[in-house]
């Protein structure tokens, strides 16, 4: 059995797919150590995933310099870390944790696989595009293994390093066993919903770009027939943003029509989801690790069998309007989406359920590597 030390720059209690990777590895029995960012005190919380944490403390900082040489401090400690367990495998999450990888490989001769949920540089612009980019470069010629969530990155990322191997696909599905018989009614009972409107559901950061104030604007312009619900929040400068939209929410007058609710661990997310009549997960096509997204939230929709609103981007397209699990918008603005959830209550247009994909069918690409 393969002994792992997987690396995360990020808050375990909230990555999926982070999780679902870790309890795939153990239940193989391989044994998984996790090093991983601490932001603060309740990160410290058991993981209850069957996997020793090493937990690093971190900071946010609002200065792209000094953000860099944050990660840089995680990564030289994540890798004495890394060398002090001696595991079999490093498994790096994303390219901002590939560096203790690789330097940590080099002291112990593990085989290092990237784990690359996004298209790291190009999820940004300007200087960190190019600071990422040339670790990007520098770092991947040393990996063993590559996967990554979807099939259109793997295409791009092959043009862009030609001599590397084929990157092993590994989709952000749901686990079936989590997809339980879920008639949850968590909204209603905490807010003032009426049994007979649908409620349309918003998960992840709620930070400007994401839609959020397209989606509150379309409540003014919609019947009473839909309420929103924003499940979510963000670490930094999310206070200030959060009282724009109460104005915002408050200048409509939708106060019993738009709510805002904060972040869920994952483990109790589904419940959440299964509350909602409506999911969203829109995108601005401002870079190509938005165009060809893959988000967790797309097929945990799906499996939960409701209707799903998102952009039209090929693996969108693909996955939601090819089977009429949703409907895909080409422009996403107050009234298009007025059209779109009138159109998602339609089953004429719409049978949410009709595909459903699940983690238990892809995990085996997990653990052929691990075997």
């Amino acid at each position: 059995m393969a002994h792992i030390c997987m690396v995360l720059i990020g808050d375990i209690l909230y990555d999926g797919r982070v999780r679902k990777e870790i309890m795939t590895l153990t239940k193989s029995g391989h044994k998984v150590d996790l090093v991983v960012s601490a932001y603060q005190k309740n990160d410290f919380a058991d993981t209850n995933l069957g996997a020793q944490a090493h937990y690093i403390p971190m900071k946010i900082w609002s200065s792209i310099f000094m953000n860099l040489l944050e990660n840089w401090s995680f990564n030289r400690k994540a890798a004495s870390v890394i060398q002090r367990i001696r595991p079999t495998h490093i498994h790096c999450h994303d390219l901002s944790s590939l560096p203790s990888g690789v330097w940590a490989k080099k002291k112990i001769g593990a085989k290092l696989i990237f784990d690359a949920h996004e298209l790291y540089p190009e999820s940004w612009g300007g200087i960190k595009e190019r600071a990422w980019g040339h670790i990007e470069r520098m770092h991947v010629k040393s990996c063993d293994h590559i996967i990554m969530p979807e099939k259109n990155r793997i295409s791009y990322f092959k043009k862009k390093y030609p001599g590397i191997g084929e990157p092993i696909l590994l989709q952000n599905f749901p686990r079936r066993s989590d997809i339980t018989n879920h008639r949850a009614n968590i909204f209603r009972e905490l807010y003032p919903i009426r049994t007979e409107q649908k409620i349309i559901l918003y998960t992840g950061l709620i930070a400007s770009g994401r839609y959020v104030e397209e989606l509150i604007d379309s409540m003014a312009v919609c019947t009473d027939e839909f309420v929103l619900v924003m499940l979510g929040g963000s670490r930094k400068n999310y206070n200030e943003y959060r009282e724009f939209l109460y104005r915002k929410i408050k200048g409509y007058k939708l106060e019993n029509r738009v709510f805002i609710h904060g972040f869920v661990p994952h483990k109790e997310l589904l419940k959440y989801m299964a509350s909602a009549d409506i999911g969203t997960a829109f995108y601005r096509n401002t870079n190509l690790n938005n165009f060809y997204c893959a988000s967790n939230k797309l097929y945990e929709f799906i499996a939960l069998e409701k209707a799903v609103l998102t952009n039209n981007y090929p693996g969108l397209i693909e996955t939601v309007e090819r089977y009429k699990q949703g409907v895909c918008l080409s422009e996403v603005t107050p009234m298009t989406l007025v059209q779109s959830y009138i159109k998602a209550n339609d089953t004429r247009y719409v049978t949410p359920g009709t595909k459903k994909f699940y983690w238990e069918d892809e995990e085996d690409a997990l653990t052929r590597l691990y075997d």
